[in-house]
């Protein structure tokens, strides 16, 4: 935040308090003169019951109206809401609402509560210092919650095939508010919306000359992420900003509440404020969890369970030792144990939660999304007219058995595909570690940002021509003349390319190592 942002603010706070003085002295202005007229109206009655000398009463002073001023948000909460609540996303509701089926309403009202909930964070974090690991997750427990509402939104409605790209888009924009765990937020937001596009440019091709309000629905929506990254980058261009000389946050949550804000008509009220804080008292640390309760954490921990394993040596291992498998002892290490490695931040992956798998063929396009260790997942009787989009998959391999038109991958990792023949393409972006075998035909492949991938080539698939960009670690191989099927030599597409200026015109050729 920087000095000219923290002087206004400063100064609307003087400004807010002199206001309130002002009005408490009118009010006893007020009070007074009452009182003043009261006495006149009824002096009569005063004379008549007058009590003896001595005994005069005073009338007791009045307690004036006290006067509640109301807290100022935040300039980082303020700057959220006029550059993405009431900047993007109030038209982008309204305009859903002005032609979309109700389920698809429900959605994006789900989407626009997790924008709040966001907003509360923001609040938290602009009167608290910066909170622990543990303290930080359950700050974002509210979060997962209704970006799962999301999701499991799309899952009951997934089979309306005019909307299936609507709903599937909000569902993979949700997660956009995971870069309060970034320390380059900005180039998370980037990502996100990236991965809609895949389902965005689908529904421009789907009503491409017959609704131009489904364009401008997709226009809206990257709009809000092209706002959110704009906001990020001029408040938190470094990851979350928290206040350093703020209160903790079991203190603001506990004696500072602050309830949410109607962001748009019709959504939900916020809840009560909790009762007034209890009697400080003696805080005694809660015991460890024990007996099931801690093997079932330990277990949702996921990766980081076994990050304080060490690394086994070779002369320590029994399939490389025999001696060692004679003996059935292991020495000791004679090496220190390494320190456990401090725990990482929870990435926004682990925010988006699990996504439920989708294995169906939608008019001619099959689609495979979201397995997990999957080792053969088959699609067989496809026609020559048929597309398969593999999305989002983790260690699976998908073999399709058949003649298709085209095979799509996004957002893959360590996937294979074994595919007979292809009439097009096969488009591979942004999957790490891709194998590819393609046992008869295809005219193109071509690869767009990923990193290491293998390519198997038959023999009737020589002719065809590959396309990378931004990629790495990319190998082709190909069957050896006069072998047995099964034997490949492997090359590696070049990646080092040199380019120098002939005739006022770019050359650009291979550079080639040779020693």
């Amino acid at each position: 935040m920087s000095t000219t942002n923290q002087g206004l603010y400063t100064l609307a706070t003087i400004i807010k308090r002199l206001e309130a003085v002002a009005s408490r002295f009118e009010d006893l202005e007020e009070t007074a003169r009452s009182r003043a007229t009261k006495r006149q109206s009824t002096s009569t009655v005063a004379d008549a019951s007058e009590p003896p000398a001595g005994h005069t009463s005073r009338p007791e002073p009045q307690t004036p109206p006290m006067v509640v001023v109301q807290p100022l948000s935040p300039p980082s909460v303020t700057a959220f809401d006029a550059i993405v609540i009431d900047g993007k996303v109030r038209a982008f509701v309204e305009l859903t609402r002005a032609f979309s089926p109700q389920f698809l309403v429900d959605q994006v009202t789900l989407f626009a509560d997790v924008l709040n909930l966001l907003r509360n964070l923001l609040l938290t974090a602009a009167a608290c210092k910066k909170p622990d690991q543990t303290a930080f997750v359950r700050l974002l427990e509210p979060l997962q919650a209704g970006i799962e509402r999301i999701a499991r939104a799309k899952v009951a409605h997934g089979k309306e095939t005019g909307w299936v790209n609507h709903l599937s888009a909000i569902a993979e924009g949700a997660p956009c508010v995971g870069w309060v765990t970034e320390p380059k937020p900005a180039a998370y937001v980037s990502e996100v919306k990236e991965s809609i596009k895949f389902f965005t440019d689908r529904v421009l091709k789907d009503y491409k000359g017959k609704d131009p309000r489904h364009a401008e629905w997709v226009r809206a929506l990257l709009g809000i992420l092209d706002e959110m990254k704009r906001y990020v980058l001029e408040n938190h261009p470094v990851g979350l900003a928290w206040n350093a000389s703020g209160v903790p946050v079991s203190e603001y949550k506990s004696s500072s509440p602050t309830p949410a804000r109607h962001l748009l008509p019709r959504l939900p009220p916020p809840p009560p404020p909790p009762p007034p804080p209890p009697p400080a008292e003696v805080v005694t640390p809660a015991p460890a969890a024990s007996g099931p309760a801690a093997v079932f954490a330990e277990l949702n921990r996921g990766a980081e369970v076994t990050k304080g394993l060490r690394k086994v040596d070779k002369s320590e291992m029994t399939h490389k030792n025999p001696a060692l498998r004679a003996s059935s002892v292991v020495p000791a290490s004679t090496a220190p144990s390494s320190t456990k490695k401090p725990v990482r931040p929870a990435k926004p992956h682990a925010l988006m939660g699990k996504k439920p798998g989708k294995f169906a063929l939608e008019g001619n396009k099959w689609l495979i999304e979201y397995q997990e260790s999957e080792p053969a997942l088959e699609v067989s009787g496809v026609e020559i007219n048929q597309i398969v989009n593999i999305f989002g998959c983790k260690n699976t391999t998908v073999v399709i058995k058949g003649k298709v038109n085209a095979v799509t991958m996004l957002n893959c990792t360590k996937t294979s595909v074994l595919v007979d023949s292809v009439i097009s393409s096969v488009d591979i972006t942004k999957s790490a570690s891709f194998a590819l075998q393609i046992t008869g035909t295809a005219p193109t492949i071509q690869v767009d940002s990923t990193d290491s991938g293998q390519i198997y080539l038959s023999k009737a698939c020589l002719g065809v021509e590959i396309t990378t960009a931004k990629c790495s670690a990319i190998n082709v191989s190909v069957p050896v003349e006069g072998e047995e099927d099964g034997v490949f030599q492997e090359q590696a597409v070049p990646e080092m390319l040199k380019t120098v200026v002939q005739d006022g015109k770019l050359v650009t050729s291979v550079v080639e190592h040779v020693g």
